[in-house]
């Protein structure tokens, strides 16, 4: 062997590559072959061809990988905005058809010992009891109205206004905003106060308290039973971003056509103009535009619908927000 080694090496120097073929076919080895060439490797060019293709093809791929992620999104809000309805009939069916006003069903100062005189005024004694949410305690299995279920990142929260929320540093680990920690704050009542809610409610139609009219004797209420088409009437939605924004948010926990627009009393026919998107500006508490430049709804049936935003606000859709002349209840003064 170690002669047939020796001669290897004196082939090599030698002979070159072509007498190891001979050699191993000698040898009994006709399977194999050696190169002692060097293998060549890719150039500049190459390489920047196989890159620029790559790139390409995630170019490609992403539009259809975001708007997938987004349809996703718009799926579990929808599913969100159905539980809402759930809830909202379950309680007009407990309730001899009234329709929850908006400081109880979203907790915006929902609180006991409310004095209201004839004259419209009104005050909570001292020692009130804050109420909860009417909304969380439909959501919540429990049925506890403090349960923080509705417009918190920990309960029924839109996804694609979460990831916003976080992205922009509204929640977060420390975020301030009026001395308030968001990440340390993540309640119902906090949502609703601070004008960042995912959802808000229909309350110029629905039903409303001082949000709406400091006067009480402006204040409404309604029954689901003077609704002539509760299929058309859009209970509860994605909130949009405000321009006129509140004390630290622009997502209101209510949605409106026309606020900052036109009076919510005013008919239709002595509306000149559709809010969007001219008078996106002035326009308050719009629908959201989040999910594929459209907004999630449920109406009072319960079902979900989606809409491009500007749609919502048209005027043609007046009747999806309120129908004129519909009857409603005054505050009942003892």
């Amino acid at each position: 062997m170690k002669v047939k080694i020796t001669k290897v090496k004196h082939m090599l120097k030698t002979t070159g590559n072509h007498a190891i073929g001979s050699f191993l076919v000698g040898l009994g080895r006709v399977d194999c072959t050696i190169s002692l060439r060097r293998r060549k490797a890719f150039t500049l060019i190459e390489l920047l061809v196989v890159i620029s293709i790559i790139s390409l093809l995630i170019a490609m791929l992403l539009p259809s990988i975001e708007k997938a992620r987004q349809s996703g999104e718009q799926a579990v809000c929808a599913a969100n905005l159905k539980s809402f309805g759930v809830a909202l009939n379950a309680y007009v069916n407990e309730w001899d058809s009234w329709l929850p006003n908006y400081e109880a069903w979203y907790d915006d100062h929902n609180r006991s010992k409310l004095v209201v005189s004839e004259d419209g005024n009104w005050y909570w004694k001292k020692n009130f009891d804050a109420l909860g949410s009417i909304l969380n305690s439909y959501l919540d299995s429990a049925g506890d109205p403090h349960s923080h279920m509705s417009n918190t990142p920990q309960g029924v929260i839109c996804p694609s206004f979460l990831r916003s929320q976080y992205s922009t540093g509204k929640w977060g680990a420390g975020a301030p905003s009026g001395g308030r920690q968001f990440a340390e704050d993540q309640r119902t009542n906090a949502a609703v106060h601070w004008q960042r809610a995912a959802y808000g409610y229909n309350s110029t139609f629905l039903g409303y308290q001082w949000s709406v009219s400091g006067n009480a004797k402006n204040w409404r209420f309604r029954k689901i039973d003077h609704v002539r088409f509760p299929s058309n009437i859009i209970s509860d939605g994605d909130t949009g971003f405000s321009i006129p924004g509140g004390l630290n948010g622009n997502h209101f926990p209510e949605i409106s056509r026309t606020a900052g627009l036109y009076d919510h009393d005013l008919a239709v026919s002595e509306q000149s103009d559709d809010p969007l998107p001219d008078h996106a500006d002035v326009l308050r508490m719009p629908i959201g535009n989040r999910h594929l430049v459209g907004a999630n709804a449920v109406c009072l049936d319960g079902h979900v619908e989606w809409q491009l935003q500007v749609e919502w606000h048209l005027r043609e859709n007046d009747h999806r927000w309120r129908e004129e002349n519909a009857n409603f209840y005054p505050f009942r003064f003892k």
